[in-house]
């Protein structure tokens, strides 16, 4: 190796080496104190249990969610228990596997009633494989409204959490995220609702002048047309109140269970084809659809899929099918056109 290499390879050596130092010894974020930060620690893993209870518009209200030991799916304890949809529930055991305080505003608390600690305003307790378990109580919030008081069961500090992270943990009790084919999004504008049961295929669509009408069998189908009442140009205003149901289902149809996580033959379910379709158009021009097929063996349920391809099994209550189903056999056509605009 030549000399001006050698001086080379040394100088960024003394350059890097003295970066490092720079960065360890003046700009390096201080370590944490051990216990200053967390309320607890847990690892989500090994997570279990959740229990939130809330202050709702009736009184308090309160869900439990559980894991067996060995799976992944989370359900919310009911009769029946139900589990959870995971576009909703995704990263909840995470924030609640050590939760994080901005500030420790006491080491011991003098007037919990003063802070909505006693009694509080929320309780949340958490349990993990081994049976060890850690609640925390949150009360009011801070006087600048972007904190909220908390204290760990047994423990003497008085903390705060951010506000809107004490709002993500009280919906868990307030709007329990219960199982669902999907969930469209606000912005999701729904202007065009397809059903086809039983052979038969019934349109409703939302008109310029902003009312839902009921459009009978799609022209595109001439051997539905002699069923329509009015001809090729139905066009009837739709009962608002029930159709207003009819949409929020719709958005985010509920699920009672995953029968399976994939199947390979969606036949064997009444699904290819399907017995029932219901297709969404949205605003932007793209569809949402899904499938209903068999009844379940216990005859109270009907089996459903999002997409045929993605081999996922759901199934649903017969009281939610029938809704659907319903846009079928027994049109919600109202009396007048009142104006009834699309969600989202």
């Amino acid at each position: 190796m030549n000399v001006r290499l050698s001086i080379l390879l040394v100088s960024v050596l003394v350059l890097f080496g003295g970066t490092f130092l720079i960065w360890q010894f003046f700009l390096r974020t201080p370590e944490r104190t051990p216990n200053e930060d967390w309320m607890y620690r847990v690892s989500e893993d090994d997570l279990y249990r959740i229990e939130v209870s809330t202050e709702g518009d009736n009184g308090q209200v309160e869900a439990v969610y559980t894991r067996a030991p060995g799976s992944a799916r989370w359900y919310i304890q009911g009769d029946p228990s139900v589990p959870v949809f995971n576009d909703k529930w995704a990263g909840t055991p995470l924030l609640l596997s050590g939760p994080r305080v901005n500030r420790t505003l006491a080491e011991e608390i003098d007037n919990p009633e003063a802070y909505g600690l006693e009694p509080p305003k929320s309780r949340v307790k958490v349990v993990d494989g081994s049976g060890q378990s850690f609640e925390f109580h949150m009360g009011i919030t801070t006087p600048d409204g972007s904190n909220q008081y908390t204290r760990v069961v047994g423990h003497s500090p008085l903390f705060t959490v951010p506000e809107i992270w004490a709002q993500v943990i009280n919906r868990l009790a307030l709007e329990p995220p219960y199982l669902k084919l999907y969930q469209l999004e606000e912005k999701d504008n729904v202007v065009f609702v397809q059903v086809t049961d039983d052979g038969k295929t019934i349109d409703y669509g939302w008109d310029i002048d902003q009312v839902w009408y009921y459009l009978g069998p799609p022209q595109e189908d001439p051997s539905q047309q002699d069923a329509k009442p009015d001809g090729p140009e139905t066009k009837i205003p739709v009962e608002e109140g029930h159709w207003l149901e009819v949409l929020e289902f719709v958005r985010g149809p509920r699920a009672d269970d995953i029968a399976e996580d994939s199947i390979e033959d969606p036949s064997e379910y009444g699904l290819d084809p399907p017995r029932t379709i219901v297709r969404l158009g949205k605003g932007t021009g793209a569809d949402m659809n899904f499938f209903l097929g068999d009844p379940t063996p216990d005859g109270n349920h009907r089996y459903a899929m999002v997409d045929l391809r993605d081999g996922k099994l759901y199934t649903m209550h017969n009281d939610r099918v029938r809704l659907i189903t319903g846009l079928v056999s027994d049109p919600p056509i109202g009396e007048s056109p009142e104006a009834t605009p699309p969600p989202g």
